[in-house]
């Protein structure tokens, strides 16, 4: 399935928005620059390893990171909800990806690449805090 023009624009307003109500952002700015790093590895991480350990690489708390990515994956659940109305939070969707499989899965990994490109695209339009 082909992304079209307009589909693109929503995805971008929608991570823009995300971003915009979510714990990263405080008193107009990213908490750290690292956010962006992290988000855009994120897609890349589903690309070479799949959606499924990608997710539970950025779900598992333990990680060497200098941020919480757990917080991308609420950011990704809250595109989810954006688009497909249903409401979850960061365990609702992992739990959904790590159960997912056949073409639910391949559907959910389009998506979530989708939304990650997104708020990519929209993270690098903040302002992040100086450290």
């Amino acid at each position: 399935m082909t992304t079209t023009k307009n589909r693109k624009g929503n995805l971008v307003r929608w991570a823009d928005e995300c971003i915009r109500s979510s714990t990263i952002y405080k008193n107009g700015e990213i908490e750290s620059e690292s956010f962006n790093g992290q988000i855009a590895a994120f897609s890349v991480s589903v690309a070479l390893s799949g959606l499924k350990p990608a997710m539970a690489l950025y779900y598992n708390q333990s990680s060497n990171s200098d941020v919480d990515k757990t917080k991308i994956i609420e950011l990704l659940a809250a595109m989810y909800k954006k688009e497909k109305g249903e409401n979850l939070d960061k365990k609702s969707l992992y739990e959904k990806v790590i159960n997912a499989s056949g073409q639910a899965e391949d559907e959910l990994r389009r998506l979530i690449i989708e939304y990650a490109i997104a708020l990519k695209l929209a993270i690098r339009t903040f302002k992040f805090k100086k450290s």
